[in-house]
């Protein structure tokens, strides 16, 4: 299984705009940015179940997808017939604003009052 924090780049763009992901105990996550135009993956984020990575994308706006479960069987399979994926309901727009670069925080796993909206999708969607 990959260490916390591992990530996989699918773009030359400077990292620049900070990430933080939370998760909770019970699940892993593979956390994949896509590009919200060209629906293109720019990076891929392991965060194993309780810890909290802290990473910094390019500028973009992006669509958050990620796969959940508990066994890792590799980057092909993920986590296997169990695996679960769902995407953010949002758009995320890293970008300069003022003097300061923009980032963001979310948490995966449920929170009282949260704003982070997610919806199911398939595998093929990932």
């Amino acid at each position: 299984m990959p260490q916390t924090g591992t990530v996989i780049d699918y773009s030359t763009a400077e990292r620049v705009a900070p990430f933080e992901i939370k998760s909770s105990f019970g699940s892993n996550y593979l956390v994949k940015l896509v590009d919200s135009v060209y629906q293109q993956p720019v990076l891929t984020v392991f965060v194993r179940g309780g810890t909290t990575v802290n990473i910094d994308v390019p500028l973009g706006n992006y669509i958050v997808k990620y796969a959940a479960g508990d066994r890792w069987y590799g980057y092909e399979h993920l986590f296997g017939p169990e695996t679960g994926y769902s995407k953010a309901g949002e758009v995320f727009s890293f970008a300069v604003v003022g003097n300061k670069i923009s980032g963001y925080t979310i948490t995966l796993y449920k929170v009282r009052n949260g704003n982070l909206h997610t919806q199911t999708i398939r595998k093929e969607d990932f």
